[in-house]
């Protein structure tokens, strides 16, 4: 069994960061070799990363169990603040140890942010600097304390590194997207939102909290779905409340589309029974509807505990069938499901079956969007990228029969819903789940970060 120096973690010190302090302390040259130490170290040689993950090996050098680790030293209270994928389910919890690999720690290539003057004074009081999770929240730009512009930092792996390490190669974010930042009251509820957030030890679950914002943002005259012609979007006052350049630092599709035009990952958070987009969405759109913070998160915890709001209309018990467009949109959410947009819906399996096979929308098998096989690949191949019949159906896997079937089954909507359902690949070398731009030189620095980059100078 290897011996390893098992530092305390310092007061909410990033995962990643606490991985790379463990790291130099102990020798190791590599998180890799340092993760295979760990796992050597509390008797687990051999077994796999997705049987015991990085973040139980790092929640035992805490001495802390994984959910106390999570809900203190990662973001995944952020990120998964707010889900309709195992709503119940504690951060942290080993009852999903694949959501413990997949998504409990932060993967490279995410910017990493820090205040020197923190930093100065984490070196004088602790003797290292370090990482620390309140200045990764999105939209944190600048240090609350000192109120300074952040640094930033855009290496392959950047917290691994200590922060003292980076300073001489950070860049900072301008001033000029600070200053009109700083004491907005929309910005201000939206960082004390994601600090709420970080303080819950489960997620809010989205099919609970639906009706509360779309009670609540129909009440305000926004337009509750999308077919209704009645209200404003609120994508449209979200973009007209923030300002532009922390708006874009943050989600910056919303800066980029144009007034009057619907966004389906914001508008979409005051109805969809499925999440319409990021957390990032939905504390957007809460700093809009809700005048305090604290209102905001009373009113979304008494959702997710069944106390109803005040002045909120009821539900009505029998339900109607939506219009196209909606019925549209929750098809896109379920992924095709027809079962799935039923319990959106509130409504029978087979009255939602027959209304979607009527417009052209049949159902879908569970689908990888990233896939390149299967029956719903071979309709993206044909209705997306204009591949002829005979190469669609190849894909599929299908038998010539069973193809023409589902092909008979799909009417005009179905390019819409395959494309919508589709993620858009604009950057390759954005960060999977960022939803913000930041200063022009962060961007190049990424790609220069790239192997494909490197490996074109060599050949150069």
């Amino acid at each position: 069994m290897n011996m390893l120096v098992q530092p305390a973690p310092l007061p909410e010190e990033m995962d990643r960061g606490y991985l790379g302090r463990i790291m130099r302390i102990n020798g190791y040259r590599t998180p890799k070799d340092a993760v295979e130490a760990m796992a050597a170290h509390f008797g687990e040689e051999g077994r796999s990363r997705r049987e015991v993950t990085t973040h139980e090996l790092l929640s035992r050098m805490a001495g802390m169990t994984t959910e106390q680790f999570a809900q203190r030293h990662t973001t995944l209270p952020l990120r998964r603040g707010i889900t309709s994928y195992f709503p119940g389910l504690l951060h942290g919890s080993e009852e999903r140890r694949s959501l413990l690999h997949n998504s409990a720690s932060l993967r490279k290539g995410q910017a990493a942010f820090f205040c020197k003057e923190c930093v100065e004074a984490d070196v004088r009081f602790h003797g290292a600097s370090y990482w620390r999770r309140d200045l990764q929240t999105p939209g944190q730009i600048w240090c609350p304390k000192h109120m300074k512009p952040l640094h930033f930092t855009t290496s392959v792996d950047p917290f691994i590194a200590s922060p003292a390490m980076s300073m001489e190669v950070a860049d900072q974010i301008p001033e000029d997207w600070v200053r009109p930042a700083i004491g907005n009251p929309h910005v201000e509820r939206f960082i004390e939102l994601a600090a709420a957030l970080f303080d819950r030890a489960e997620p809010l679950d989205v099919a609970l909290i639906a009706p509360l914002l779309r009670d609540t943002g129909s009440a305000q005259g926004y337009k509750a779905n999308a077919s209704s012609k009645q209200g404003v979007l609120i994508s449209d006052h979200i973009k007209a409340l923030f300002p532009e350049q922390w708006l874009s630092a943050v989600f910056y599709e919303v800066v980029e589309k144009s007034m009057g035009a619907y966004l389906h990952q914001v508008d979409g958070a005051l109805y969809l029974r499925k999440s319409a987009s990021s957390v990032i969405a939905y504390l957007l759109v809460l700093s809009v509807l809700f005048e305090s913070a604290d209102h905001a998160i009373n009113a979304l915890s008494g959702a997710c505990s069944g106390d109803a709001m005040p002045g909120l209309r009821q539900r009505s018990a029998k339900r109607s069938i939506p219009d196209m467009d909606e019925l549209l949109e929750h098809y896109v959410a379920a992924r095709g499901g027809h079962a799935e947009v039923a319990r959106m819906l509130e409504l029978p399996v087979y009255v939602v079956r027959k209304t979607l096979c009527n417009i052209g929308l049949p159902n879908l098998p569970e689908w990888d969007v990233t896939s390149e096989i299967g029956a719903v690949a071979a309709l993206r191949a044909y209705y997306l990228n204009k591949r002829s019949y005979l190469s669609s159906r190849e894909i599929s896997g299908l038998t010539e029969a069973r193809f023409d079937a589902l092909m008979r089954q799909c009417g005009p909507k179905m390019a819409i819903a395959l494309d919508r359902m589709t993620p858009k690949t604009r950057n390759q070398t954005r960060t999977r789940r960022m939803k913000g731009r930041l200063p022009v030189r962060l961007e190049q620095e990424a790609v220069l970060a790239t192997p494909q980059f490197r490996e074109m100078l060599l050949q150069n």
